[in-house]
C-alpha cells in the first residue's frame, strides 16, 4: 500500500514538472500597430512564421491595435503586418528564446498593397516586460563541460 502512495506521488510530480518544464519552452510576440501619424491601426492582420519549420501564427489587431502572439515555439521568425492600402511591414532575424517577449511596434505607410518595407533585425533584442537578467546556454556549451570521471552517475548522486 505504502509502494502504491510513493509510486502515485511520483506520477504525480512528473506530471507537473513536465508540464511547467513545457509551459518555459514557448515565447510571445506583442506590439501595437500605427500609421505614419501615429493613430493606431485596427483591423491589421498580424503573421509570424517560424522560419526553420515554416508554422505560421496570425491574429488580427483589436480597436485599439495592439496584438498579441502568445506560446510561440522557440526559434527565428519573420513577422510581417499587412493592411489593405498600406505597404506591408516586414521584419526578419527575429530570434525567440525561452520566455522572451520582444515588442514590435509596426508602422505603416500609406502605399500601394504590393509594396513591401523589410526591416533586418539582426540585432540584440532588449526586454522590456521585465527586469531580471538571464542567460541561454546553447547545446554544445552544454555538452562541452566537464564530467569528473566521466561518470554520468556522479551527477545524480552527487549531494555537495
Amino acid at each position: 500500500m505504502k509502494s502504491v502512495a510513493i509510486a502515485s506521488c511520483a506520477v504525480a510530480l512528473v506530471c507537473v514538472i513536465s508540464t511547467v518544464a513545457w509551459a518555459q519552452a514557448t515565447a510571445q510576440i506583442s506590439g501595437t500597430v500605427r500609421d505614419q501619424s501615429g493613430a493606431v491601426l485596427p483591423g491589421v492582420e498580424i503573421k509570424a512564421t517560424q522560419t526553420d519549420t515554416g508554422l505560421a501564427r496570425t491574429t488580427v489587431t483589436n480597436e485599439t491595435g495592439s496584438y498579441v502572439l502568445p506560446s510561440l515555439p522557440l526559434g527565428p521568425y519573420r513577422f510581417e503586418a499587412a493592411l489593405p492600402g498600406f505597404r506591408t511591414f516586414v521584419q526578419t532575424g527575429i530570434l525567440l528564446q525561452v520566455n522572451s517577449s520582444p515588442v514590435i511596434n509596426p508602422t505603416l505607410e500609406v502605399g500601394q498593397v504590393t509594396e513591401q518595407v523589410e526591416v533586418q533585425a539582426n540585432a540584440t533584442q532588449v526586454e522590456t516586460r521585465s527586469s531580471g537578467v538571464a542567460l541561454v546556454f546553447e547545446t554544445q556549451r552544454i555538452l562541452d563541460l566537464p564530467l569528473n570521471g566521466r561518470q554520468v552517475t556522479d551527477l545524480i548522486l552527487d549531494t555537495t
